[in-house]
C-alpha cells in the first residue's frame, strides 16, 4: 500500500494550490508548513472535505449532500473507505493528545503512525510505514507554535521542513465537516472497545449530518458529537465466522445501547461544561445506526435509530 503520509502530503499540497478558493492560509512555523483551515481565516466546506481526507490518510472519499430529518434539512457528509482499519484507526482516530505548555490539540492523521500514538493500538494493528514527510491534523483553536513543531518532529523523526500541519477549530465550517466525516471511525472505534476483531472489517460507508455553526467551541463540541451519536449511520462489510456473536456486537454498538442514551451533549456541555464528557457513559460514543453485511453468509444485521428530537435540540431548530 502507498504510504498514507505520502497520500496526505499530496492532499495538503492540492489544498495549498487552491488556498484562495478554499479561504485558507499557509504559514511557516519553525520550518514546518502550517495550513490554517479556520483559526484565523474563514475556511470553507471544501477545505473541510480536504481536511477529512487528510485525517483518513488519503484512503477515504467524502462528499456533501442533504438529508431530511422530519422536515429538518441538514447538510451531511457521505463517506466511504475500502481500507477502513488503516484509514480510520491507524490515521483518522484522534489518538494523539498534543499538549505542549499551554498549547493543546487533538491530533489525527498519518503522522500518528510514525509517532506510534497510541503505541498499544499500532502493536495490535501491526501497521507501520516509512516516510520522509508527514502530516498531522490538529483540532485546535490556535495554530501550533515552535515548541509544538519541535515535539512533533522529535516524536515522528521527521525534520520540521518536511512536516505539514492542517488545523481547524471545532467551531469552524471545516472543523464541523471533518468531525461528521468521522462517523465510520466512530463505529469501528466502538466495536474495537467491545473486543471486535478489526481484521474482519473489509469496507465502510457512512453518512452524518453536519452541525450548524455556533461561535462557542465548547457548544460546538457538544453539537458535533450529537450529530454523530443521534444522526450518524454506518454500514460495514465484514467477513465473520460466528454470526450469533456478530449479531450481539451489532446490538451493543449503536448509541442506543448506552445507559445515557437520550442525553444531548450540546445541552449538557452548555449547562455543566466540558467536564461532562468525563461523566457521561463512554458507551454513548457510537453511531446512531449500525448496519453490518456479513460476506461469509450474505446476511445483513441492523441496530439503532435516528433521534430527530435530539438533533433539533442540538441545533436549536425553530420554525418561524
Amino acid at each position: 500500500m502507498v504510504s498514507m503520509n505520502k497520500l496526505a502530503v499530496n492532499l495538503v499540497q492540492e489544498a495549498i494550490d487552491k488556498k484562495d478558493l478554499l479561504n485558507i492560509d499557509v504559514v511557516k512555523v519553525a520550518g514546518a508548513t502550517v495550513v490554517d483551515m479556520g483559526v484565523k481565516v474563514p475556511g470553507s466546506t471544501a477545505a473541510g472535505i480536504y481536511l477529512a481526507k487528510i485525517c483518513m490518510g488519503g484512503l477515504g472519499e467524502v462528499v456533501i449532500a442533504d438529508l431530511e430529518y422530519d422536515g429538518v434539512i441538514l447538510p451531511s457528509i457521505t463517506e466511504f473507505t475500502d481500507h477502513p482499519i488503516e484509514a480510520c484507526m491507524a490515521s483518522q482516530l484522534a489518538g494523539w493528545k498534543v499538549s505542549v505548555g499551554k498549547y493543546f490539540a487533538m491530533g489525527s492523521g498519518p503522522a500518528r503512525v510514525l509517532a506510534r500514538k497510541p503505541k498499544k493500538l499500532y502493536e495490535e494493528l501491526g501497521y507501520t510505514e516509512e516516510a520522509d514527510e508527514a502530516v498531522l491534523a490538529l483540532e485546535a483553536d490556535a495554530l501550533p507554535n515552535e515548541d509544538v513543531v519541535k515535539m512533533v518532529s522529535d516524536a515522528t523523526g521527521i525534520k520540521p521542513e518536511n512536516l505539514y500541519f492542517a488545523v481547524a477549530p471545532t467551531n469552524s465550517v471545516a472543523g464541523a465537516v471533518q468531525i461528521s466525516a468521522r462517523i465510520v471511525e466512530t463505529a469501528i472505534h466502538k466495536l474495537h472497545s467491545l473486543g471486535f476483531e478489526l481484521k474482519t472489517i473489509k469496507y465502510g460507508w457512512g453518512r452524518c449530518p453536519i452541525s450548524p455553526l455556533h461561535p462557542s467551541s465548547l457548544i460546538m463540541l457538544g453539537r458535533t458529537n450529537d450529530m454523530l451519536l443521534y444522526g450518524g449511520e454506518v454500514t460495514l462489510v465484514v467477513d465473520y465466522e460466528d454470526e450469533e456473536k456478530l449479531k450481539d456486537f451489532v446490538r451493543r454498538t449503536p448509541s442506543t445501547a448506552s445507559k445515557d442514551y437520550g442525553v444531548s451533549l450540546a445541552e449538557k456541555i452548555k449547562e455543566i461544561g466540558m467536564e461532562f464528557l468525563y461523566k457521561v457513559d463512554p458507551e454513548i460514543f457510537a453511531p446512531a445506526v449500525l448496519t453490518v453485511n456479513n460476506v461469509k453468509t450474505g446476511r445483513t444485521f441492523k441496530s439503532g435509530k435516528i433521534n430527530v428530537e435530539i438533533l433539533k435540540k442540538a441545533v436549536l431548530y425553530e420554525e418561524v
